[in-house]
């Protein structure tokens, strides 16, 4: 019964580590390679089942990762206060785990499997090219020579391609914090309304088909991390009802025929996220000390999965599934214990020299 009061109580946003944030980052880039394991014989997005309406595992998941990303790393900007160590913390948390998933991608996995000869792989342009296309964000896809040619997708790291935005999106929110724009709550969630005009003007005036697909994707990102943003912002102001989370994706349902429902579904998946990271429930709360393994998972299972189906073409997709997720965790464990852990040890040295550099760039208040 008491577990019961705990869930029927409103829920409020808290500060600190009092959350289920980390399992819930995991949990999400399961879904994400739960997608792409049932996608990758099609070569084809179509492939992947939807979940509600048109929206597919994968394409959700990442949603949530940019609502989520919003309100902790508006939080993270607030709370240092300090531009060089919010850059230490950003950089460290995804370049270091990236250059090495690169460099095991390119020079392991692709030595290892590739067609060609390893003098031939090895002095290729394309080859020698990718850590700098990779780590600078102008080609994240990885199409190395002789590898995966009978695979449906080409591609040795296809999921990589939303770290420009949230890349992006970190630049433009210690840009707008330098800018004096996040003194106030009501700045915070007017750049939410800003990408939501915009991204509802966009379908209205008929023009978002004719956009590019970076601007298409900066609309829908935009939208997501500013929402997240804006919770932030208001927090305090904010309870949560698990009740009303079936009526918002039942209104979201109503509203379909009439379009533009990607704003009403992200406040739903919103709304449902942060019920579940600050919902009180004693016997779970061991998920809250999880390692986070997320971004392991988020960038190693593409690879993974891609192996598996140039060996193993004929496995189901449960198996499929199941292979890839032991695989894809061992590795994340891996990342963290040997990578991201140590990288994130650095912050306080990173930030020293990176506040030496803000320093020199931005003028003096």
């Amino acid at each position: 019964m008491k577990y019961i009061n705990q869930i029927a109580s409103p829920v409020q946003i808290r500060d600190g580590h009092d959350n289920f944030f980390t399992p819930l980052r995991i949990f999400m880039a399961v879904m994400v390679l739960i997608g792409h394991a049932i996608m990758l014989p099609y070569g084809d997005p179509s492939g992947e089942p939807a979940l509600f309406f048109h929206y597919r595992p994968s394409y959700i998941a990442v949603n949530m990762f940019f609502i989520a990303s919003g309100f902790l790393v508006t939080k993270s900007m607030l709370y240092r206060g300090d531009l060089g160590e919010y850059a230490a913390a950003r950089i460290l948390r995804i370049f270091p785990a990236l250059f090495i998933h690169v460099m095991l991608v390119v020079f392991v996995a692709g030595l290892l499997l590739t067609r060609l000869p390893a003098s031939q792989y090895l002095t290729d342009i394309h080859v020698l090219l990718q850590p700098f296309k990779v780590l600078s964000f102008v080609d994240t896809d990885m199409v190395l020579p002789g590898l995966f040619e009978d695979n449906p997708e080409q591609y040795s790291s296809a999921t990589l391609w939303t770290l420009r935005y949230e890349v992006m999106a970190y630049i433009g929110t210690a840009i707008l914090f330098a800018l004096g724009f996040m003194k106030k709550a009501w700045m915070i969630a007017a750049q939410y309304v800003v990408c939501v005009i915009a991204y509802i003007a966009s379908i209205r005036l008929g023009i978002i088909d004719n956009l590019p697909a970076t601007a298409v994707s900066l609309l829908r990102f935009g939208v997501a991390y500013g929402l997240g943003a804006a919770i932030y912002a208001y927090q305090d102001r904010i309870k949560l009802y698990w009740p009303i989370i079936p009526v918002l994706f039942a209104i979201t349902a109503l509203l379909y025929p009439l379009g533009d429902i990607e704003i009403l579904f992200n406040i739903a998946l919103a709304y449902a996220m942060f019920w579940l990271a600050y919902a009180k429930c004693a016997p779970l709360e061991r998920l809250q000390k999880s390692t986070d393994i997320s971004y392991g998972i988020y960038i190693y299972h593409w690879v993974v999965l891609q192996i598996m189906f140039a060996w193993v073409p004929e496995l189901s997709p449960a198996m499929r599934i199941i292979i890839a997720l032991i695989i894809t965790v061992a590795l994340s464990y891996a990342s963290w214990i040997f990578v991201e852990k140590p990288a994130l040890g650095l912050k306080k040295r990173f930030s020293r020299k990176a506040r030496q550099s803000s320093k020199a760039i931005l003028p003096a208040e």
